[in-house]
Order: structure tokens, then sequence, then C-alpha cells
């Protein structure tokens, strides 16, 4: 355990707070907490939504997220270099290269027998053709009967050509009763269960744009709200938080209209999660 995780653990039993609790109140599962604690930082997805978990998880145990985040970057930091020196490249040895060379001079070889081979075998045909009087390929070739030529098929007119008809207009509605589209301004972790479907989560990068649809409900859980554009059912959607805040919301067809942009707020369309 690093002393970086030691202190966030001692600051989270110092409460009396589990890490079940803070999962819960955070959105961030357990696991991902479990090793932000132990000081494991390739259990984490990284990025600005890191620094989200670490400051959702400093409020929850009362520390200054801005002096925790300022730690954990100068962890990241080390364990950066710890990576890059354990992922250097391997000096190829000269076993290795005794190696590679006996295996180029096997493929030369195998090559040069296939010839052979090709060879020994045409060479074995025409010697038993001429051996006992059977004509060879040119001979036969050179004596078989001329076949008549058939005669020129007659010209036959072209079809007229079919002009298509215009394309159907392009139409952005969808068949399905409840539909979403998610535009990010910077990276942001993203997470959607739609109809009771997991769909694994993954970081959207900056620019990228992603549709999902359901027939019943679609639960939407992200690491970096300020930076998503909604879209509802082709409607222009209302923000779901500031820069850096973490948000769970549950859209239905009972509360897709709360949703909108132009909707006044409510209480069930607020979603969950710290900033």
């Amino acid at each position: 355990m690093s002393e970086f995780g030691a202190q966030l653990k001692h600051a989270r039993e110092s409460r009396g707070i589990s890490l079940r609790q803070i999962a819960t109140s955070t959105k961030i599962s357990a696991a991902a907490l479990e090793a932000l604690e132990r000081g494991d930082l390739s259990k984490l997805p990284g990025g600005i939504f890191s620094r989200a978990f670490v400051k959702a998880y400093a409020l929850e145990v009362g520390l200054d997220p801005d002096e925790v985040i300022a730690q954990f970057l100068v962890e990241l930091g080390e364990y950066d270099s710890r990576r890059n020196t354990d992922e250097a490249r391997p000096e190829v040895t000269a076993d290795d290269r005794a190696f590679l060379e006996l295996q180029r001079r096997a493929g030369v070889a195998l090559r040069i027998g296939v010839v052979v081979l090709v060879l020994l075998i045409i060479g074995a045909v025409v010697w038993w053709q001429m051996t006992f009087g059977g004509p060879t390929g040119f001979d036969a070739a050179a004596t078989a009967p001329q076949v008549a030529s058939a005669p020129a098929p007659v010209p036959v007119s072209p079809p007229a050509p079919v002009v298509p008809g215009p394309a159907p207009a392009a139409t952005s509605q969808s068949s399905s009763p409840l539909w979403i589209e998610l535009v990010t301004s910077d990276n942001c972790w993203v997470q959607v269960t739609t109809d009771g479907t997991l769909i694994p989560a993954r970081v959207m990068a900056s620019g990228e744009r992603q549709r999902f649809e359901a027939t019943r409900e679609i639960v939407l859980q992200v690491g970096n709200a300020g930076a998503v554009s909604l879209t509802v059912n082709g409607k222009p959607g209302r923000s779901l938080g500031r820069a850096g805040d973490v948000r769970t919301v549950t859209i239905s067809s009972a509360n897709v209209s709360e949703f909108y942009r132009d909707a006044p707020p409510t209480p069930n369309a607020s979603g969950t999660g710290r900033p």
C-alpha cells in the first residue's frame, strides 16, 4: 500500500465510513475505491475522470480535495515513470540473433527444396512420355484437332437505362420509443444501462458522439458531467452538471420530457452524484 493510499484509508476509517457507503454515494465501484486505497493506479481508468474519483472520495472522507488531487498527481507521475521503465524493450542477445539466423536459413533451404522437387516432377513426366511414346503436352497441343469457330453472336440492343428515383430524405428520428445522443467536449467516463442491459463503461474522447436506444428506460452515468451535451428523442437536453461532476440519471418514457432543455427542473430529473 502506498503512502498516498494509506492516508486515504486512514481518513475513511477514522470517520467510520465503509467503502460500500462511498461507492453508493459517489456511484464509483468499490473495486476502484479499493484500488485507490492500495495505490494500484493500474486499476483506475485514468485521465480527468480519475481526478473526479479522487475529488469525490476526498469530499466523502472530509479531506481537502485540492490537496488530495495534488498528491494524487505526484503519485500518478511516479507510477507512469515506473511503468515506462518496466515496459522498456529488452536488448536482443547474441543467442536471439543466432536463433533468428537459423530460422532464416531454414526458410531459404525450404524454398530451394520446393523448387527442386517441382523441377524433378516435371522432368519425370517428360521422360515418361518420351520413353513410352505418349505425346507430350506440347505435341498433344500441336496435334489436337482444330475446333470450328463458333458463329459470331447476334448483337442485341442494350436495355434502356433505368433512371433511379429520388432517394428518400434522411431522417434523424429513431424507430425506438426512447433514445439519447451524447456529444463530449472533453474526455468523460460513461456507463449506460438500456432496459436493464449494462453496456460496459468506457471513456469517450473529446468531440466523440454516441447514441443509445431503449424501449422502457435508460440509466446514464457520467464522470465529467460538464463535458456532456445531451440530446433526448431528437430534442436538445438539459445540462447534467458542471465539469468534474459525477452524475447518474434515469430517463424513461414517463419522465423523458423532464430532460428537455426547455423543461422546468424537477427533483426526479436532477440525477445523483457529487461535484
